[in-house]
């Protein structure tokens, strides 16, 4: 690769502060050196992933995950290596090289750039139709009868399009907006020669991703007429399963909380704001989605559903509580009462009854055990059998078995039927279930035995001192080209590390994880978390060689016990082979008991 392209993601690297971009995705908490959040790669819920900040690199000790800045992009992302660094000169403003910009890259960005400016000049002549035209007052007045404050109405960049079927194109065409750009961002509609202006005479909510740019916008009437809700369609920067409206003003609010409440509707936002609930956010008038969920996972570990209380809203949330359960979040779902929404509830109650349905909100489980319980006929057997059997599901989904008892324990007590009936058909089921997924029993694959936790520090600690000072490779190498290391990956990472000889530890580091896979990545990540050791070369020598002979041992062991298998192998066959590798056996067992006693 070039050298103009190294340099630019050097820039890059240098301009993304490990601690700043994983903050934007975690909340992290400093305890010592490093920084602490539970990990967004597997559920957990006391932390165990942490960043360094001063050798800019993560890893978690549950899931063995690790890296460089731009491996965890990578990862939260889902993205490539080239897609990382794009996604972070971003974030840095650092305009990628043009030598590594194809024509379709070009377009694409083009492409993007005027969709963000077009929205934004609609959000603000929107506001600007909002508060300075007289058809505006009305819009204005609607806001302030639901609640909602001049203060929200500003935080959420809320406007109005006036009641003219033209009035937004001919404004943004002035601006230099053209109709094709218009239309690309849902603005405006097309039809056998003829358009006009996809929102006329509704209050306009500007939808915005997590950085507060305007990516599309709602529009809602103010009295009966239907559509009541119009919503700009999926655009280049606007997918609704990716969506979660209010996440800019809301971000910091959740993280604060640890906690984030999840509505339908953006209306059903804006008024928990103007009540004072600032961390809500919405979905979009779409599905809750696992898109939603991982990214409220990077964000929060709680979350609460608040949906509408009529029938569809509680059919939504059961399904939703599932998808968030399968991310890791830890559910619950609140129950409003009267039939209300959460925006008519909180107008007519207040802030504080509000959170006091947050407070004692349903486990997202025993959730869906009562939505599911009040769809059957639970006075007859068969509606019993029936209402158990469609459970069933949600129980699978609990992290372990005692969990799983805890609910089978409820529902009994609530269909009155005793608990080891409906425990054998939970783990019939649960059989069934594993025996679908893995039909045939597989022979089992040999694999290499686990490195013991011993001989696994001493190759680590010999690989750190390397990494710190690579001069001492050379007091070690004949050694180690005879013994290596057990472990491939360490072997791998011994060997890069013997290509870079010589050079200092930031660009050992930094080589070995823009060269390495995920899993070289994570291990050299765990590698460097370790301790670092003392300053002088005397006692990194006296280390060195305790690593050294440890791994000699266990090479020798493991020597060892391939010849006694091979001995043992011959003597069944009467392979008269068997007396050579029973003479390499002594032999071994003589060195070994030499050097590291019996």
């Amino acid at each position: 690769m070039d050298q103009q392209y190294e340099d630019f993601k050097k820039q890059v690297k240098d301009s993304s502060d490990i601690v700043d971009v994983i903050a934007g995705y975690l909340s992290l908490q400093k305890k010592g050196r490093y920084y602490w959040a539970c990990c967004p790669f597997h559920g957990e819920k006391t932390p165990s992933f942490c960043v360094d900040k001063e050798r800019q690199f993560f890893y978690c000790y549950g899931c063995h995950t690790g890296g460089d800045v731009f491996s965890f992009v990578q990862k939260i992302e889902n993205s490539t290596f080239p897609e990382a660094v794009k996604t972070l000169a971003g974030r840095a403003n650092i305009p990628i090289p043009e030598t590594h910009r194809t024509a379709a890259d070009v377009r694409r960005e083009e492409k993007r750039k005027d969709m963000y400016r077009v929205n934004d000049l609609a959000c603000r002549y929107f506001s600007a139709c909002l508060h300075k035209t007289k058809p505006g007052v009305a819009a204005l007045e609607y806001f302030h009868n639901r609640g909602i404050t001049d203060a929200i109405i500003e935080r959420f960049s809320l406007g109005f399009a006036l009641p003219s079927y033209d009035a937004l194109q001919y404004n943004l065409i002035k601006k230099g907006c053209t109709k094709d750009q218009l239309a690309a961002a849902g603005l405006i509609w097309e039809k056998n020669g003829r358009c006009g202006d996809m929102f006329v005479n509704r209050v306009m909510i500007p939808i915005k991703d997590p950085r507060g740019k305007v990516i599309a916008f709602g529009g809602r009437v103010m009295d009966d007429r239907e559509p009541k809700y119009l919503n700009t369609g999926e655009t280049d920067v606007f997918q609704k399963r990716e969506t979660l409206f209010g996440l800019d003003v809301a971000l910091k609010p959740i993280r604060e909380a640890k906690e984030a409440i999840i509505v339908e509707g953006y209306m059903d936002a804006i008024s928990l704001h103007a009540a004072g609930v600032n961390r809500a956010v919405a979905s979009l008038g779409t599905a809750f989605s696992e898109q939603h969920a991982k990214l409220l996972h990077r964000i929060t570990e709680h979350i609460v559903f608040a949906y509408d209380s009529d029938d569809a809203g509680r059919r939504n949330a059961v399904r939703a509580v599932s998808i968030a359960k399968k991310a890791g979040l830890s559910v619950k779902v609140l129950n409003v009462p009267e039939g209300k929404d959460p925006d008519a509830f909180v107008r007519k109650f207040g802030r504080d009854a509000f959170e006091n349905l947050v407070k004692n909100a349903w486990d997202g489980t025993e959730f869906q055990i009562r939505y599911t319980i009040s769809q059957n006929n639970i006075s007859e057997l068969a509606g019993k059998v029936q209402c158990v059997s469609n459970i069933i599901p949600y129980l699978q989904e609990c992290k372990t078995e005692i969990e799983a008892a805890g609910y089978i324990k409820f529902l009994a007590q609530q269909l009155v039927i005793d608990e080891g009936l409906i425990m054998g058909e939970y783990r019939k089921k649960t059989a069934m279930r594993l025996a679908h997924k893995n039909p045939a029993v597989q022979t089992p694959v040999h694999t290499a035995k686990p490195v013991s936790s011993v001989l696994e520090q001493a190759e680590s600690k010999l690989l750190l001192l390397f990494f710190r000072d690579s001069g001492m490779i050379d007091l070690y190498k004949e050694i180690l080209q005879q013994i290596g290391f057990a472990s491939p990956v360490r072997q791998s990472i011994y060997e890069k590390v013997c290509e870079l000889e010589n050079e200092d530890f930031s660009t050992i580091k930094e080589s070995l994880f823009a060269a390495g896979d995920a899993e070289l990545n994570a291990e050299t990540a765990r590698i460097l978390a370790g301790e670092d050791f003392a300053a002088d070369t005397e006692s990194r020598k006296r280390i060195a060689d305790d690593c050294i002979r440890k791994m000699q041992q266990n090479f020798l062991q493991r020597a060892y016990e391939d010849h006694r298998r091979l001995a043992e192998t011959y003597a069944s066959m009467n392979d008269p082979r068997f007396e050579d590798e029973l003479k390499i056996c002594n032999e071994l067992r003589g060195k070994i008991t030499n050097l590291y006693g019996s």
